[in-house]
């Protein structure tokens, strides 16, 4: 490579001098503006309205202490929504865009942001272009501008054309210079924001929202109802007013939203520690529900550490024609590293185990590449299976080829059926070790063929290559996982199909009397074939991405959940049409990365496996906070309600409805948000209902609501036995913290008992649970407390009665489940 770039020292000078390669964002709201949004709804305004009228009026307590937990409210709010935002900016930082750039001579792999103006790059198919450059060198070369014209054909470029930031490499490959970056190209000026994480609004979310405002207007209902029937008991119109709207605003869950978000980040930063970087919300639900993974092989499977372990060569053949044929039929390049005095790749990871060999063998990789002058190039195609160049030495024209042995062979000459068996048996022995096989081959030419059968027939074979690239030790475990998870995996590879099954079997993949089937054979069999067997199938061979596209399109069809990999252009539809689309952090291209909805950075099946089992707990976290907080609201208003309709006065003050609000939407769900995984959630079957809830659900919201209510209810009508209003509604406000607590460790515990749980290794949960307990005790026991909240000091007794009461739903949810259990083992 002749180019030899900027210095390292002048690029840090332009970089220092012109900023980074990045397109700035809008700016967001400030933190005051964060902060003053969480006062504008109808409600709180209301609420706020109220209290200043009931200072007015003169009850200054009341009213000063409910601005004050509106404000504490506030506060939470603000808090919760500015650490999701710092969440998902922090996400939006990881899914960086490297790019291969020559500098001191020497080609290497940076991040995109970190290239100026002068910076000499290498731009292959499927590349993301980085910036406004001018193409100095370039072979067949197409870029995709939709993402900037609008017009969905690949423009032809030629040596001298402007390329731009934000197009698609669609074909060949080109060597450019560096003109403008950032906010100076040409999407920068028309403000272009390039985002990795999209913000939109998740079907989920969308759900939510819909939930939310269902329960916003029955609450609402219920506090004109509330409001209604006080009002006409002669109860004073701000006392009625502040009471129906704090019954409004304890009972519509106003922290749902940010409880989901903070859900959402939380899941999606534990992701992206353990290597899998989500892009679209949206895939949240998808992931949970995977029933089917259709993963590639190389590197994914295996650990993409390729070597050339053997090599046959054809009669006459000495090895360094071999070795010269994979040095100049290739696109790749060798960095040397100086700490650990071993080479890295860039590029495909095959051709470079080409030059690996080739400089285990002594090679001057740079020069005998330099040595041959390239005339013209014939790309690998996924179809074909074959690449070759035109090379020009000492006015010597020669055609390189490189690929699938049947491809080669069948372009060779001097076949006969005889050889032709012979060479078979030589690669199908190296494919039965678990080897990837390479053919190369050569002729001589006079003239620069113009079409590519032209280029491609009558050659002269030179040899395999078997390429070893052992598989991930940790791949078997995950296949397991995954299994009894209730999740199929399947191998959809180019690669031949006895090295795919070498592969597989070592991995525990495939089983006894299940199916390969190759492309060739795919090719003619019908949709309703493939669907009668593809439960069956589990290896799909030497397939063309049409092919995998189809793949996933049946299974879909059958109604299975599909997870797809792929690192390459010609993924990028079967990525596109999959339910999660998972493109390789290292070996993808940014076309892949584009169309997916998820990045694995180490390229590693098992990380695919963990996604889903974080993807699992995501959904179960999101739904026990909507659980909780739905649960508690119902039996709160179901409660109030029911007392009015008994004829007795207020069972809670407005202030005590707004501290039960503010202990129950703060930290309980909060900890539910953040609850970690749980030891069975990948031993159960995907989720295959589409609704967050099912019937057993409403059943539950019945129970609780019901259990809720009456509890209270029950402790208010004892209180009132004393003769002390103030009593009765310390007994009440009391029962109804209690039970919720006792909800809480309901949903934490799942179908577990109670009493088998561990709950203190959750340090979060143990605060956010005895936190609210331990306040309440000082609200009951100290007497300035006691006359902001309206309450009198209650006996022990009364204490102990109250704990009794409100241990009916803990009893309630322990025979609930051990019925469940009951019921599942029976079945």
């Amino acid at each position: 490579m002749t180019q030899k770039g900027l210095t390292t020292a002048k690029a840090n000078r332009l970089l220092a001098q012109y900023g980074t390669n990045e397109i700035k964002e809008k700016p967001k709201a400030t933190l005051f503006q964060v902060f003053l949004s969480q006062f504008t709804s109808l409600l709180v305004v209301l609420l706020i309205l109220a209290s200043i009228g009931s200072i007015f009026l003169g009850d200054l307590l009341d009213g000063v202490f409910i601005l004050l937990i509106v404000i504490i409210n506030g506060i939470l709010g603000f808090i919760q929504e500015y650490k999701a935002e710092k969440a998902i900016k922090a996400l939006k930082n990881m899914t960086v865009s490297q790019v291969r750039v020559i500098r001191d001579g020497v080609e290497q792999m940076i991040d995109s942001k970190f290239i100026v103006k002068g910076d000499i790059v290498n731009l292959n198919e499927g590349d993301k272009i980085p910036a406004d450059c001018v193409i100095i060198e370039g072979l067949h070369f197409e870029a995709n501008e939709a993402s900037l014209t609008g017009e969905s054909f690949p423009v032809g470029k030629n040596i001298h054309d402007n390329i731009f930031l934000g197009t698609i490499v669609s074909k060949g490959r080109c060597i450019a210079v560096v003109e403008k970056t950032g906010m100076n190209t040409r999407f920068g000026k028309i403000a272009y924001t390039l985002s990795e994480i999209e913000d939109n609004e998740t079907p989920l979310q969308k759900k939510l929202t819909l939930l939310g405002k269902q329960l916003g207007i029955l609450a609402i209902g219920s506090s004109l109802v509330v409001f209604i029937i006080g009002y006409f008991k002669n109860n004073g119109l701000i006392e009625m007013i502040l009471t129906s709207v704090s019954l409004a605003v304890a009972a519509v869950p106003e922290g749902l939203p940010a409880v989901i978000t903070i859900t959402l980040a939380l899941g999606m930063e534990r992701m992206a520690k353990k290597r899998a970087i989500l892009r679209k919300l949206s895939s949240i639900e998808a992931l949970g529900g995977v029933t089917v993974i259709a993963t590639d092989k190389t590197g994914t499977l295996t650990k993409n550490e390729m070597h050339v372990t053997k090599h046959w060569l054809n009669s006459d053949v000495k090895l360094s024609q071999i070795i010269t044929a994979g040095i100049v039929c290739n696109n790749s390049s060798l960095v040397y590293k100086q700490d650990s005095e071993t080479y890295d790749v860039l590029g495909d990871t095959t051709e470079g185990a080409l030059l690996v060999f080739a400089n285990s063998n002594k090679f001057d990789i740079e020069k005998t590449k330099g040595s041959y002058e390239l005339l013209e190039e014939f790309a690998f195609d996924p179809t074909l299976k074959l690449m070759s160049v035109v090379t020009n030495k000492d006015g010597i024209k020669n055609i390189y080829s490189k690929g699938a042995p049947e491809s080669i062979l069948s372009r060779c000459v001097g076949m006969d059926s005889k050889k032709l068996i012979k060479l078979e048996m030589i690669f199908e022995e190296y494919a039965k070790q678990g080897l990837r096989v390479l053919a190369l081959a050569q002729k001589k030419v006079k003239t620069i063929p113009k079409k590519r059968e032209d280029a491609e027939k009558d050659l002269n074979l030179l040899g395999f290559v078997g390429i070893s690239d052992p598989p991930r030790l940790e791949v078997k475990e995950a296949i397991k996982i995954a299994e009894v998870a209730g999740i199929k995996t399947i191998m959809i590879t180019g690669d031949n199909e006895l090295t795919a099954k070498t592969i597989a079997i070592q991995i525990g993949l495939i089983k006894k009397n299940e199916e390969i089937v190759t492309g060739l054979q795919f090719a003619k069999m019908t949709d309703d074939e493939v669907l009668a067997r593809i439960d069956n199938i589990r290896i799909f061979a030497r397939t063309s991405p049409d092919q995998k596209l189809r793949i996933v399109e049946l299974l879909q069809q059958k109604g299975h959940v599909v997870a797809v990999t792929g690192d390459g252009v010609n993924d990028a539809l079967a990525i596109k049409q999959s339910d999660v689309g998972v493109a390789m952090g290292i070996t993808g291209t940014d076309v892949a990365k584009e169309a997916s909805d998820m990045i694995i950075t180490d390229d590693n099946y098992a990380s695919l496996v963990t996604a889903v089992e974080e993807g699992r707990t995501i959904f179960d976290n999101i739904k026990s906070a909507i659980k909780y907080l739905v649960g508690c609201n119902f039996g709160e208003v179901a409660a109030v309600l029911l007392g009015m309709l008994f004829g007795w006065p207020l069972i809670l003050t407005p202030l005590q409805l707004l501290y039960v609000n503010l202990v129950t939407d703060g930290l309980p769900a909060i900890a539910l948000a953040a609850t970690p995984k749980h030891e069975g959630i990948m031993k159960r079957n995907p989720r295959t209902n589409k609704n967050i809830f099912l019937g057993i659900d409403f059943a539950w919201f019945l129970e609780v609501g019901v259990l809720t209510a009456g509890t209270t209810l029950t402790a208010f009508w004892i209180g009132m036995k004393s003769g002390n209003i103030e009593i009765a509604r310390a007994m009440a406000f009391t029962t109804l913290i209690l039970v919720q607590h006792f909800i809480l460790l309901d949903i934490r515990v799942r179908t577990r008992s109670f009493f088998k749980v561990n709950l203190f290794k959750d340090k979060f949960f143990v605060f956010a649970f005895t936190a609210p307990l331990l306040l309440q005790i000082l609200i009951l026991y100290i007497p300035y407390l006691e006359g902001i909240f309206k309450i009198q000091t209650i006996s022990f007794i009364q204490l102990f009665g109250i704990v009794g009461i409100s241990s009916i739903l803990l009893f309630s949810s322990e025979i609930r489940k051990l019925l469940f259990r009951s019921f599942r083992e029976a079945n």
